[in-house]
């Protein structure tokens, strides 16, 4: 290979690798290292609650960076629709987790930071946010009494909880588990002031665990099976450059294992725990990619262009093997988590690495 060609392929590396890493600064989570549980979750609080509030009505301005699709239009996770301007266009500013389970006044949720904080505002087409409501998050059984084809409303079908919910896209359900995270951590001062009909499915009025046993099952499975994407890390960068603070559980998905998850009764170490004696062999012949993991069936990977775009994702399968034929022959990365580890390998397709 050209020396022109090595400059040229690790310049792509770089690329990809700033979109696939999330960027807090330096120190930013060092007050959190050698927690667990409740004190790693408060130790959080400290660190991500003090911000800079936006004034409410100014965050359809701030969606055209927090939320603007690559393809030229707002990125709405509740529809399909592509809408390029604000006004008129019947697009809502949405609460991911309902205002009304904040415990403010009406009519006060523009004034405190809880009820402006990006983090947790997102652009949605007026009808399914009206059909969302206040209603916890869960899985739709047969009959919804809403379905635009990419987020749901009916009677429950997750075991723990039997009233209506509301269910993103499979895509999305990583993102929605993230902010549910988030905003249980940084509003951890106002557990005794969680109220409203969705959030006595979800939440207690405790600063810990907060949620309730189903809630912290289906949580945790969303965010496993939808783990980080390249949209959400570019996000937590956008807001953090308006509000300055971030989202721990996209910059660190491992956190919520040391919370609610698996290791618990460990001390996070400051990292996301990378998979030892990860690798990934891509066979040409074949064109699939090959991966070294515990268990196979158990991990979940995401392939992504040098723009940092997802082009694939899902589990390998029994093998580890990932079928990659029908992408475009180029340089990709493929990261892929298991047991709240995380691993990314670049890999060039189409051709050998000589």
């Amino acid at each position: 290979m050209t020396l022109i060609r090595h400059i040229f392929l690790s310049a792509l590396l770089l690329v990809s690798f700033l979109y696939l890493q999330a960027q807090p600064s330096p120190g930013y989570y060092n007050n959190a290292v050698g927690k667990k549980q409740k004190d790693l979750k408060t130790a959080l609080h400290v660190i991500i609650n003090p911000h800079t509030a936006i004034e409410y009505y100014s965050s359809a301005t701030s969606f055209r960076t927090t939320d603007w699709h690559p393809d030229g239009y707002f990125w709405d996770m509740y529809s399909n629709v592509k809408k390029t301007t604000w006004s008129g266009s019947g697009l809502n500013r949405e609460h991911n987790m309902p205002k009304s389970w904040f415990g403010i006044a009406s009519g006060e949720e523009s004034s405190e930071p809880i009820g402006t904080d990006l983090h947790n505002l997102y652009p949605s087409e007026r009808n399914a946010n009206s059909a969302k409501s206040n209603y916890a998050l869960g899985v739709v059984g047969a009959s919804p009494t809403f379905n635009n084809g990419v987020v749901k409303v009916g009677k429950s079908a997750y075991p723990g909880y039997s009233g209506t919910v509301f269910e993103p896209a499979n895509e999305y359900k990583g993102d929605f588990a993230r902010c549910y995270m988030y905003m249980v951590t940084c509003y951890e001062d106002y557990a005794t002031r969680w109220t409203s009909t969705g959030v006595t499915s979800m939440l207690s009025n405790n600063a810990y665990p907060v949620f309730k046993p189903y809630a912290i099952n289906l949580l945790m499975e969303w965010h496993r099976n939808d783990p980080v994407s390249s949209k959400e890390i570019n996000r937590n960068n956008a807001v953090d450059n308006i509000q300055r603070n971030r989202n721990p559980f996209v910059d660190f998905p491992v956190l919520a294992e040391y919370i609610w998850g698996e290791y618990q009764d460990e001390s996070w170490d400051g990292t996301n725990r990378e998979l030892g004696n990860f690798y990934v062999h891509y066979n040409n012949e074949s064109q699939k990619l090959f991966v070294n993991v515990p268990d196979p069936l158990d991990a979940a990977f995401i392939i992504y262009n040098t723009s940092g775009f997802k082009l694939l994702e899902g589990k390998p399968d029994s093998e580890g093997s990932i079928d990659v034929s029908d992408l475009p022959k180029g340089l990709y990365v493929a990261v892929v988590y298991a047991k709240g580890k995380r691993h990314a390998e670049k890999f060039l397709h189409g051709e050998s690495y000589n």
